[in-house]
């Protein structure tokens, strides 16, 4: 005979633990209408000595509680650059750095201060909302800029941006956070504008719900020259202190559910069944794919630097099966990635060109 009322009692566990489960996750997602920054946020973070951030995982414990000031008035400020709303710009550090809002997606455009001037040609994709852990976007970036308005700097390399742990953060004052995400950022240089120098820059941010912008953040960069060992420079780590966050969000602290809803469609949902024939390839290669829904689609053939070698212009197309013929008569041997922009969405695939 069937105990029921234990029955009953795994059952009700269950839905608890299911139902954490599903809190859990909801709560470890950013959301551009909440974390997208804004023109006209100031913000006073603080700056501490450089804190190792540990591995990736979930449900780890980060320990920042006791770390060292350095800074208690590093000033972080984001302003329009023009009159166009989706071009922002953060200042800090005196330097300014100029962003582009697309889709659901940020961009990083260029920076400059008082000896560099930066554009980047092809910018570099800092963020995709939503975002969730698990999640891994790649792009690359090509930059054209000056030094001291004499020397002309070339720059060019890879950005990965990965949501890669959560967990439990003790951070200084006290404050211990729940459900906490964190983002791992890595910038390699293939180009640095000095022969024979590479280098990274790895960054780490711990989101927070109710808070638009990272609560801790670290900094590391890493330079190597042919033929010498590669230079670790720990630079620093930065402490939001969540009181100035709480009234930035004054203006979205009643947003919607269907807002989430709108947001979690993702490149995935839209463009299917991809099949890449053949792959390895030697002259003509064919892409067939499905768009569920209405959607403008393009498509960018790049070498390892970035560059651009076939495009694909945007196109508007109903949902349904498609196919698309790239000739790569002419290309040397090797890995080549392709860039699929799907309503300002990348996904990034990769053939084998014999």
């Amino acid at each position: 005979m069937i105990n029921l009322s234990k029955t009953y009692c795994i059952l009700l566990l269950y839905l608890i633990f299911s139902y954490a489960s599903i809190q859990a996750q909801h709560h470890n997602i950013l959301y551009k209408l909440v974390n997208l920054p804004q023109a006209g946020d100031s913000i006073v973070k603080q700056q501490v000595d450089y804190v190792d951030p540990g591995i990736s995982g979930s449900n780890l414990t980060w320990n920042f509680r006791s770390v060292n000031p350095i800074n208690n008035f590093y000033n972080l400020k984001y302003r329009n650059h023009t009159s166009d709303l989706n071009q922002i710009e953060g200042v800090e550090h005196s330097t300014i750095y100029r962003y582009e809002i697309s889709g659901d997606s940020l961009y990083h455009t260029g920076y400059e201060n008082s000896t560099t001037y930066m554009t980047y040609t092809k910018p570099e994709l800092k963020l995709r909302f939503p975002f969730r852990l698990g999640d891994s976007i790649s792009s690359y970036f090509v930059g054209e800029g000056e030094y001291c308005h004499r020397i002309n700097l070339n720059v060019a390399g890879k950005t990965t941006i990965s949501a890669d742990a959560t967990g439990t953060l003790n951070a200084p004052l006290g404050l211990t956070f729940k459900d906490v995400l964190r983002v791992k950022s890595l910038r390699e240089y293939y180009q640095t504008g000095i022969d024979s120098v590479t280098m990274s820059l790895e960054s780490y941010a711990w989101y927070v719900q109710g808070n638009r912008y990272p609560v801790f953040e670290t900094i590391k960069t890493s330079t190597k020259k042919v033929g010498q060992k590669e230079v670790e420079h720990k630079v620093a780590s930065f402490f939001y202190p969540p009181n100035e966050q709480a009234k930035l969000l004054a203006d979205t602290n009643n947003w919607l559910i269907t807002y989430r809803e709108e947001e979690s469609k993702t490149i995935e949902d839209l463009f299917t069944n991809c099949q890449l024939i053949p792959n390895p390839v030697q002259t003509q290669l064919r892409i067939e794919y499905d768009l569920t829904e209405d959607s403008k689609v393009s498509f960018t053939l790049c070498d390892n630097l970035g560059r651009a070698k076939i495009v694909l212009p945007p196109t508007n197309k109903t949902a349904g099966h498609y196919s698309e013929t790239l000739s790569l008569d002419g290309f040397s041997s090797g890995i080549y990635p392709i860039n699929v922009l799907v309503n300002d969405m990348v996904k990034t695939l990769k053939i084998i060109k014999r």
